[in-house]
């Protein structure tokens, strides 16, 4: 009973259970065939594909497909300025004549060219070799092989689309009868956005005039020149007029669809001024004011009379802006000294000064090998000098300020005008609240002394000595066939070996003597040189100090090998003292005689010194070449102080100064040395 009340109750379940199974017996069923027939006989599945049923392929030859336009290779241009488009502001182009080349040329070019960025002239080819310019001081004269007048412009044109297109932002055309007033030229400029297309200058005097005068000076921009590049051809076709201003402004007009305007300056319109029939001693009456430029000249005494009036009227002008400034200085209170330099610019990422974080006791990254150093002597004295003038003056100004300590400190040496300091420091006041202030201070350098040096030549004879040990055969080896190759080339030098033998080593005589191959070697190449390239070799033997060996490298043997070497060469003698591991060239050899000076320098260069090939060169061969000054191949070595080049009369009057260090006279006389150091 209890089943049947139980199906009664649940009878539409059980009867969907029943219809999905049959459902899916059904499907299951029909899925598995895959035809049927009209009678519904199951007919047996094909054990073969029909024949005409496609079987794809997939081609795999020549995959994946190589672009037909490889991409190139972006190379980054040397400066900023040039991938940045960055150019220099002015360039001036000035057309002369055979005839007035001499004269009003140079008188231009003494008056503008250290105005502008750039000065040249442009003259015909015959007339400039008549002229003889090449005896002329002229920072650049073009010589035109076409010598018809009317075409002169287009000349200059061409050439100047061609060689200074992408260096220049806008160009000033004129002739050499004329003077322009280069200051205000350069505030012209200076007020124009190198973006804008310009075609100034002072249209002529007629009516309806669309074109400007050379006489008076055109500007044009970069972008108005280089539509000018793509006509040249049309205008020279279409210079039918006689007049220069006439051809060369329908040529500007026509590539650039831009008329001539008149000069203005801020809105405020110039003038050009026309002083024919002008005496020189009317110069003096002329307008200053306002004007641009003044045409045409005949003679060059003109020039540099307008030149002269118009530098004392900007000295005049500079003065009063002086005084100006003076009187607003005095009334205010300054926290820098007037007159005070400002830092230096740097040029570039590598001339930027780095700042040395320091406190009372250290000093942090004073080089890029150097972590932190100790404050000792002279630096810490500065350190401590520059915190106490800071304390006192900032209680000066301050009086309720009581200081505490210093909390971070930065220096800095600017070469321009010498060390900057920031310090930052924690005072309390009144209320004993703590309080951090900061101050900038610079110590400036003192008055600029120039040094008189005497004149030196590169024809002395450099004596070159090189200390060497029982294991620097092979390194010695190589600096002789070196030197013996370029001895030649490098005149005037003499190679001295110094063979320091240790105190038990076999030596001269014997048949074990640990410098034999070094001496053959040097007698092979010595002999077959010249006689001003010689090797020769002084033994030193550095016997043992208290029954101990004597460290070779010790400071105190150079003196010893210096003192013995003396004996040996005249006073006058020109000592490079270097070591086997190092490639010596014609151009350091003059460094040398030039660096060196008797009473007053010697010569310590820093030496770059290459990095293990066996790091630098992993999985590559080392190649068999001289060492290349790069990053990568090794460094300037600021440590390396063994390179030194001096006067033996220098050596010796130093060393008379040094009373606590015996002379050596002899190889037993360092043992002195050492005992009475």
């Amino acid at each position: 009973m209890g089943i049947m009340r139980m199906a009664c109750q649940h009878y539409g379940l059980i009867l969907s259970l029943f219809v999905g199974v049959l459902a899916n017996y059904w499907l299951n069923d029909f899925t598995n065939s895959t035809d049927c027939s009209i009678t519904g006989d199951r007919v047996p599945t094909p054990t073969s594909q029909p024949p005409n049923e496609f079987h794809p392929k997939v081609n795999l030859a020549g995959k994946p497909l190589k672009p037909k336009k490889v991409p190139k290779t972006f190379v980054r241009p040397r400066y900023y300025s040039t991938e940045l488009g960055i150019r220099e502001r002015l360039f001036m182009g000035i057309m002369t004549t055979e005839s007035t080349v001499r004269s009003l040329a140079v008188a231009a070019n003494k008056t503008t060219s250290h105005y502008v960025d750039k000065l040249m002239f442009f003259m015909d080819a015959a007339g400039a070799e008549k002229a003889q310019v090449i005896n002329l001081r002229l920072p650049g004269i073009v010589g035109f092989v076409d010598a018809r007048e009317i075409l002169k412009p287009f000349h200059m044109l061409k050439y100047l689309t061609d060689n200074f297109l992408e260096e220049y932002d806008f160009f000033f055309l004129t002739k050499d009868t004329t003077y322009v007033n280069p200051h205000l030229l350069l505030d012209i400029v200076k007020s124009i956005s190198v973006s804008q297309d310009v075609h100034y200058g002072f249209l002529q005097p007629y009516d309806a005039s669309l074109y400007c005068s050379l006489d008076s000076g055109i500007l044009l921009s970069n972008s108005i020149l280089k539509r000018i590049r793509t006509s040249l051809d049309w205008c020279v076709k279409n210079a039918f007029s006689d007049s220069d201003d006439d051809n060369f402004g329908r040529c500007i007009l026509h590539a650039s669809q831009l008329p001539c305007k008149n000069m203005t300056l801020h809105g405020k319109p110039l003038e050009t001024i026309n002083v024919e029939g002008t005496g020189l001693d009317d110069i003096g009456k002329l307008g200053m004011d306002n004007v641009v430029s003044y045409f045409p000249l005949k003679k060059e005494k003109m020039i540099y009379n307008l030149h002269l009036l118009l530098s004392k009227k900007v000295l005049d002008l500079s003065n009063r802006k002086l005084d100006t400034m003076e009187r607003l200085i005095d009334s205010h209170e300054l926290a820098w000294p007037p007159g005070s330099y400002p830092p230096k610019i740097p040029a570039s990422r590598f001339d930027v000064s780095p700042w040395q974080y320091f406190d009372l006791d250290k000093i942090y990254m004073t080089s890029d090998f150097v972590t932190v150093n100790m404050l000792v002597g002279a630096e810490k004295a500065d350190i401590m000098d520059i915190v106490r003038r800071t304390v006192n003056w900032a209680i000066s100004q301050y009086p309720e300020l009581v200081y505490q300590n210093l909390v971070n400190g930065y220096r800095r040496f600017d070469p321009s005008r010498g060390a900057d300091y920031i310090l930052d420091m924690s005072f309390s006041d009144n209320m004993g609240n703590s309080i951090i202030k900061s101050f900038e201070i610079c110590k400036e350098l003192g008055k600029v002394e120039m040094l008189p040096m005497p004149y030196v030549t590169e024809n002395g004879r450099v004596h070159i000595l090189l200390p060497l040990y029982s294991s620097d055969y092979q390194a010695a080896d190589t600096f002789m066939t070196k030197y013996a190759q370029s001895c030649s080339q490098v005149d005037l030098t003499f190679l001295i070996l110094i063979l320091l033998y240790e105190p038990d080593a076999p030596g001269k005589g014997h048949t074990g003597d640990v410098f034999k191959n070094v001496k053959t070697r040097a007698v092979e190449l010595s002999a077959k040189k010249i006689k001003d390239c010689k090797i020769t070799w002084i033994s030193i033997r550095i016997p043992r100090i208290d029954g101990e060996d004597a460290p070779m490298e010790d400071h105190l043997v150079y003196f010893a090998m210096m003192d013995l070497v003396s004996k040996k060469l005249p006073g006058d003698s020109l000592i490079l003292l270097t070591e086997p591991y190092v490639e010596l060239k014609s151009d350091f050899m003059n460094r040398v005689r030039m660096g060196t000076i008797i009473n007053k320098q010697v010569y310590n260069p820093i030496p770059f010194s290459e990095y293990d090939p066996k790091l630098v060169y992993v999985n590559t061969t080392i190649p068999n070449k001289p060492l290349e000054i790069h990053k990568n191949s090794g460094r300037f070595d600021v440590g390396n102080i063994r390179h030194i080049s001096f006067y033996m009369n220098d050596y010796l009057a130093a060393r008379r100064n040094i009373t606590y260090l015996p002379v050596v006279k002899g190889d037993k006389d360092i043992v002195k040395m050492f005992s009475s150091f």
